[in-house]
Formats: structure tokens, sequence, C-alpha cells
């Protein structure tokens, strides 16, 4: 396909002049349309099995966090999404849900650690406690 170097027309095949503008087809004077080719960078997209290990780590990482606060439940919780998170990674899940999946898991796991040291250390002492009170009759009527 080739276009007038004057006016940007397309040039009928084997025309000696432009229909639109009259200027003559030269060799010098016909400009060739090149089509660029459009290079788009694909996503990659995880499959309804990858999609779904995804999701459901995210699910169990955001319970795992919510169950935090109590301690051991958020331990065991936590530390099967950090589970569902190395199973998707290896069937080749990738994006978002999985990488904040990772983030809450995590985050979930060391947070319910911390809890569960904070509840025996709270027992401990309110037993402590207690034992001392009994101890010294302070519980005696």
């Amino acid at each position: 396909m080739a276009f007038c170097k004057n006016c940007g027309s397309e040039l009928q095949q084997g025309a000696k002049f432009c229909e639109n503008c009259g200027a003559p087809v030269e060799e010098a004077n016909v400009q060739q349309a090149v089509e660029q080719p459009v290079y788009t960078e694909a996503q990659p997209v995880n499959t309804p099995e990858q999609e779904g290990l995804a999701k459901s780590a995210l699910i169990l990482s955001i319970v795992g966090l919510v169950l935090a606060e109590l301690g051991l439940p958020g331990i065991i919780v936590s530390a099967i999404a950090k589970g569902k998170v190395k199973k998707a990674t290896e069937a080749g899940a990738i994006g978002g849900k999985l990488k904040a999946a990772r983030i809450l898991s995590k985050i979930g796991l060391i947070l319910s650690i911390v809890m569960t040291v904070f509840w025996v250390v709270y027992i401990v002492a309110i037993g402590g406690v207690m034992a001392y009170g009994i101890s010294n009759g302070a519980f005696d009527y």
C-alpha cells in the first residue's frame, strides 16, 4: 500500500498521479506504509486451580490474623495458611492475592506467637496472685 508524499492519500496500485491532489507519483514521491508491530506485554494469568489456591491461602491468612489475639488458634490457622501459600507458589500461582496471603500469614503467625506468650504470662501471673492470696488468707471470710 502506497501513500502520496504530498497529501498523504492512499494511492491506487500503478497510479501515475494522486487522485486527491494531482501530484505526480514517482518512486521517490511514494511513501510506503510500514506496519509497526505492536508489542504488548502479556499479563500472566492463573489457572482456576492456581486462583483457588491463592484465594484459599488469602482467606486462611485473614482468619489466622483475626484469631491471632487468641494465641494458639491463630498459630494453627496461620501455619495452615503458610502451607497453602507454599502449595500455591509451587503450583505456579502468582498475583496480589498470593502476595497478600504470604504477608498476612507471616504477620498472623508472629502476632499469634506474641499473644500466646502474653496469655501464658497472664495466666501464670493470675495463678501466682491467687496462690499468694490463698496462702496468706486473703480469701478467708
